[in-house]
């Protein structure tokens, strides 16, 4: 019996942080179909190292300026030959403009992008032209969420383009975390902190509605003045960026990169020094969460979150959550279910689901199983199962 070829698939991407969910596709497909090689267009992108000690092939080259395009076209485009791909998957902008490009030139028979980012109605960081570039050389989109189809369909990419393919996580992860690493970390951020742990893991943009969580967290101090605010994975180093702040306030500067921080800032300038931490990356985030006796993430609005991967990390957590529905939890959550639920911009609807939360342990229990059995949903091996599926059903209809 001759032994079925293997799919061979090249991933090209850039990203400057840790992204979990492209370690563990990497990590779980299946070797035995599919062949699959990585092109990284950042030398110091975090994925090298995780591929590394896999031993899975990479290539990684600098995408640091779309001046550059033609050449890492070209270079892309000598790569997918040389290596005969069948499929090129690419995410993020940078990874799609130039890595689709260089498929459509190479001939590679299926060309899938994942799109992270809202309609280009709101997304105004490169020109529309390039977008429509990039799902016009396409085959195929993957969209992580309804939400997230829902803004490729207004913006022109025809419905029979787009799949479906939520993000997956490694369940086994948020279920096995030794004791010795939560006391680790408590240790670490909380001290000998007793009273209630309100968690955040957002980014100081103002879009995450951070802002409105401060406010809310000062109503919250009135019955409970014990508490602690947990900002974590704000993404920023609080001596480096206040001296960045003072000397362009110093040198007479506008800088716009900084006004959300400066935003952010402010409002925590009215909270006392105790009262809350800043975090800004926690690799284990999985003993992190689990530090929180409630989570909040509320996004200002329903368009900028395309999945909101910490809605998942806090249900696997079973830490109940205060949210807004955005990305993935607009496809899952329901009021006092698996979620407190609140109006986008709503200080004061934040600060009762928290105050609820804490004080009613039933409805807790309640929101904590119910979440969790819901985010078996968002299990890695339902994405696995899914992408390796649809992998093999597009290169069966285009392959020569």
């Amino acid at each position: 019996m001759i032994a079925q070829q293997k799919i061979k698939v090249t991933c090209i991407f850039t990203h400057p942080i840790r992204w979990v969910p492209f370690e563990l596709v990497a990590k779980y497909i299946n070797r035995n179909k599919f062949d699959i090689d990585y092109v990284i267009l950042n030398e110091g992108d975090p994925m090298i190292a995780f591929l590394k000690s896999l031993n899975i092939p990479h290539t990684v080259t600098s995408f640091s300026d779309y001046s550059q395009t033609p050449e890492m076209v070209k270079f892309l485009y000598e790569h997918l030959l040389k290596n005969k791909t069948d499929i090129v998957d690419t995410h993020w902008f940078a990874g799609s403009l130039v890595g689709i490009q260089a498929a459509y030139y190479a001939e590679v028979p299926v060309r899938v992008f994942t799109r992270g980012h809202p309609s280009i109605k709101y997304y105004t960081r490169h020109a529309a032209s390039k977008h429509h570039l990039i799902w016009e050389c396409a085959t195929n989109v993957i969209a992580a969420t309804n939400k997230s189809k829902e803004g490729m369909i207004e913006d022109g990419i025809p419905e029979h383009k787009i799949t479906l393919i939520p993000i997956g996580f490694d369940v086994n992860e948020y279920e096995n975390v030794e004791i010795s690493r939560i006391e680790q970390l408590r240790a670490k951020y909380l001290g000998n902190h007793q009273g209630p742990v309100i968690g955040v893991a957002a980014r100081y943009v103002r879009w995450k509605g951070v802002e409105y969580v401060i406010e809310a967290y000062k109503k919250v101090l009135e019955t409970y003045p014990n508490a602690l605010l947990v900002l974590s994975g704000t993404g920023i180093d609080r001596a480096n960026i206040d001296e960045k702040i003072r000397n362009a306030r110093k040198e007479d500067i506008v800088a716009p990169q900084y006004d959300d921080i400066i935003a952010i800032t402010e409002k925590l300038s009215q909270l006392a020094n105790h009262s809350y931490i800043e975090i800004p990356f926690e690799a284990d985030l999985f003993a992190l969460f689990k530090l929180f006796d409630v989570f909040v993430h509320a996004p200002t609005d329903s368009i900028q979150e395309t999945f909101g991967q910490v809605y998942v990390d806090a249900m696997l957590s079973r830490i109940p959550s205060v949210i807004t529905c955005a990305g993935c939890a607009a496809d899952y959550a329901v009021h006092q279910e698996n979620a407190w639920i609140v109006d986008y911009q709503n200080s004061d609807q934040i600060a009762e689901g928290i105050l609820t939360l804490l004080k009613d342990s039933f409805l807790r229990e309640k929101i904590i199983n119910n979440a969790f059995l819901c985010a078996q949903q968002y299990d890695i091996k339902n994405q696995i199962q899914r992408l390796e599926e649809f992998y093999i059903c597009e290169f069966e209809k285009r392959r020569k």
